[in-house]
């Protein structure tokens, strides 16, 4: 019944090894636990018959024993593949076909990632002949050859590597880290090599951050952004997971260093200047302004360095600074100009009149920003009893990024957030016919009969 996934239907399908690792089957599967978890899922086709062994348990016994074969073809192969990456360092052929290193030529020649290619490199370098032979035969795995390979070069003995053998791999990467050295020049050529990248998106939606920290140095940033990130939540508030938290938490970091005054004013006209100077503008660079009106600024918009933007990021800054619209055609500019979306001085006034966040319940007071109840591009206005007063997480988070609304009924001191609307599939229910219609306004028509 269950012939079609199994090699040999002999109970004992893996023949005695060789003196060099490889006997009569030895193609057939990789390393010796793997052998002998094929013996295992093998035993369960002679069991079929006993009652206290399902079908389903057969099944999933041979689904595992086709898996741990296939598995083993993928290692076979990667050994192939490391004796004709040998082959080619012998010869060479990185530096006469133009590549700036072997991993780069693997890389390209195999249409593989980087990180593939280099083990590949690592090994093909590093093995012996016979020990590469024994990956294409199957006696040991290529992960089990790559991570003893890497216990060697730590400095690991012979006894750990072969202790190690019973061990996951997960768990010899964990022996690995505690017999990797790390010298006071390994730590140097880190620090130097730290950096941080902030990288748009092909389609430049959203940035990627990509870089590397030291240990000490990547600790410090964790608990850093993580102490300022429950900062941030108000009572009561949906608790964000780690890694937004840490987003949050370090674009305040940084808008908070943008605000800080690094010279404070010493004299009374430098004080008088600074209270009149405006908050410096977050530019919005409009390259085709019909094409940005028209879909309400969800096409066409984007931030001066390149990023799009969608009308979420329009609402925000105008609540927060000035937008400055450019309309260009080629390289002509049609139009240019800024908007201050609320005057300083309204501003001012209008975090002098709330005092603190007018969100029911909320009590923080950090980052109070002034918000359009209604926002602009939906037709509201900059007067006083359009504006109120809401700490970062409710006007950041809660109402631009989360699509919450502020119940423009609600008390001016207790203002209610309305959940965002739910999303349909778009199947719009046909209207009533008139005939119902009549019948609904019927049943609602008051009368003068009382109750029976």
């Amino acid at each position: 019944m269950f012939d079609y996934l199994l090699d040999y239907p002999d109970q004992e399908t893996v023949q005695p090894a060789t003196a060099n690792g490889a006997g009569p089957d030895a193609d057939l599967f990789a390393s010796s636990y793997q052998q002998e978890r094929q013996r295992v899922y093998d035993r369960a086709y002679h069991m079929a018959a006993d009652s206290g062994y399902t079908h389903a348990n057969v099944e999933d016994a041979k689904a595992e024993a086709a898996l741990v074969r296939e598995q083993a073809k993928v290692s076979r192969a990667r050994g192939g593949q490391i004796a004709w990456v040998r082959h080619m360092l012998r010869r060479g052929a990185a530096t006469r076909l133009g590549y700036r290193n072997p991993t780069e030529m693997v890389a390209s020649r195999l249409d593989a990632r980087r990180s593939t290619a280099r083990e590949l490199v690592y090994l093909a370098e590093r093995l012996a002949d016979h020990q590469i032979e024994g990956i294409r035969t199957g006696a040991v795995s290529f992960e089990r050859a790559l991570t003893e390979a890497r216990l060697a070069e730590a400095g690991a003995s012979v006894e750990v590597i072969e202790a190690s053998r019973d061990l996951d791999l997960e768990a010899v990467r964990r022996v690995l880290q505690e017999h990797r050295k790390m010298s006071r020049q390994d730590e140097r050529e880190l620090f130097e090599g730290q950096y941080l990248m902030l990288q748009p998106s092909l389609d430049g939606s959203h940035v990627q951050v990509k870089g590397r920290l030291g240990a000490l140095e990547g600790e410090i940033c964790r608990q850093g952004l993580d102490r300022r990130g429950e900062r941030l939540i108000p009572a009561g508030a949906e608790r964000p997971d780690a890694g937004q938290r840490r987003a949050l938490a370090l674009t305040t970091l940084c808008q908070d260093e943008l605000d800080r005054t690094l010279q404070p004013p010493k004299t009374t006209a430098e004080r008088i200047r600074a209270a009149q100077r405006r908050r410096e503008p977050s530019l919005i660079a409009v390259a085709h302004q019909p094409l940005a009106d028209a879909s309400g600024h969800e096409r066409g918009v984007a931030i001066l360095a390149g990023a799009r933007v969608g009308p979420d990021s329009v609402d925000l800054i105008q609540c927060t600074g000035a937008t400055e619209i450019i309309t260009v055609a080629g390289q002509s500019i049609l139009g240019h100009r800024s908007t201050y979306s609320i005057r300083p001085s309204l501003r001012r006034g209008v975090l002098a009149r709330d005092d603190g966040c007018t969100i029911d319940g909320c009590s923080s007071t950090y980052r109070l920003e002034v918000h359009h109840i209604v926002p602009r591009s939906q037709g509201g206005t900059n007067k006083p009893e359009n504006l109120t007063t809401l700490c970062w997480w409710h006007h950041h988070v809660a109402v631009h990024r989360r699509g919450m609304r502020i119940d423009p009924q609600s008390p001016p001191r207790r203002r209610r957030l309305i959940p965002p609307r739910a999303r349909t599939c778009g199947y719009q229910p046909p209207d009533p016919d008139p005939h119902t219609l009549a019948i609904l306004k019927a049943l609602h028509t008051p009368t003068n009969r009382g109750p029976p």
